[in-house]
C-alpha cells in the first residue's frame, strides 16, 4: 500500500468534474425531459382529437395513432396511413398515420394553416406553402376512417373519403366553404394521379358511389 503522501498526490492528479460541466449536463437533461413531456402531451392531444373524428366516421370507438420522436426520426413508409384487417375481413380498432399527415392535421387544428385555407377557398386548388400536404392529410384521415368503418376496397374507400373531407376539415377548424374547397382540390388534383386501384369511374355526381345523390355538389 503506497504511503499517505503518495495517496494525496494521486488524489490531486484526478480533479473532480467542474461545477459548470455538471450544471450544463443537468440543464440538458432537464431540457430534454421537458421537451419529451411537451411533445408527448401535444401528440396525445392530437391523437384524441383525430380519434374522435375517426370514430364518428367509423361508427364505433376507434383510435388514431401518431408516431413518437423515435418513430418520426426512424420511421418510413410509402403510405401515409394504414389499417389492418383480420382474416375475417374485420378492421382493427386503430389506424396508424405517419408523421407528415399527423403534423399537418395538428397544424390545421391549431390554426397554423390559415393562409393555405384562404388560398384553397379562393381557388379550389391545393395552394399555399403547405396546401398540398394539408389537403392530403385531411384525405388520409377520412380515408383510414372509412377503412375502420369496414370498407376494404380502396377505390370505394377513397371515393367515400372525398365526400367526407369537407366535414372532416370542419372538425379541424375549417369553415364549410374551406372544407368543400379542399375536397374539390383533392378530387380535381391528386385524385386524378392516384393508382388505378384507388380510382373509380362511378365516383362522380349521381354515380354508384355518390353518398348524396340529391346534392349536385360533388364531392
Amino acid at each position: 500500500m503506497p504511503p499517505a503522501d503518495t495517496q494525496r498526490a494521486m488524489t490531486r492528479a484526478y480533479p473532480g468534474t467542474p461545477l459548470w460541466v455538471k450544471l450544463t449536463i443537468s440543464a440538458l437533461i432537464v431540457t430534454a425531459l421537458a421537451w419529451w413531456v411537451a411533445d408527448r402531451q401535444d401528440r396525445r392531444g392530437n391523437e384524441r382529437r383525430l380519434s374522435a373524428i375517426a370514430s364518428q366516421i367509423a361508427g364505433r370507438d376507434v383510435r388514431v395513432q401518431c408516431p413518437g420522436p423515435v418513430g418520426r426520426l426512424l420511421g418510413w413508409d410509402i403510405v401515409e396511413g394504414s389499417v389492418r384487417f383480420g382474416a375475417d375481413g374485420k378492421p382493427a380498432e386503430e389506424t396508424k398515420i405517419r408523421k407528415r399527415s399527423c403534423a399537418e392535421l395538428d397544424a390545421l387544428a391549431e390554426g397554423r394553416r390559415q393562409k393555405e385555407l384562404e388560398c384553397i377557398a379562393r381557388t379550389a386548388i391545393a395552394c399555399g406553402r403547405h396546401g398540398r400536404e394539408t389537403v392530403m392529410a385531411v384525405d388520409v384521415l377520412a380515408h383510414e376512417s372509412w377503412h375502420l368503418h369496414g370498407v376494404i376496397d380502396e377505390a370505394e374507400t377513397e371515393c367515400r373519403s372525398l365526400q367526407t373531407m369537407a366535414w372532416t376539415a370542419q372538425q379541424l377548424g375549417a369553415t364549410p366553404e374551406e372544407g368543400r374547397a379542399m375536397a374539390r382540390a383533392q378530387y380535381d388534383g391528386a385524385y386524378r394521379e392516384l393508382p388505378q386501384a384507388y380510382r373509380s369511374s362511378v365516383c362522380v355526381d349521381g354515380g354508384a358511389l355518390d353518398l348524396r345523390p340529391d346534392d349536385k355538389r360533388f364531392p
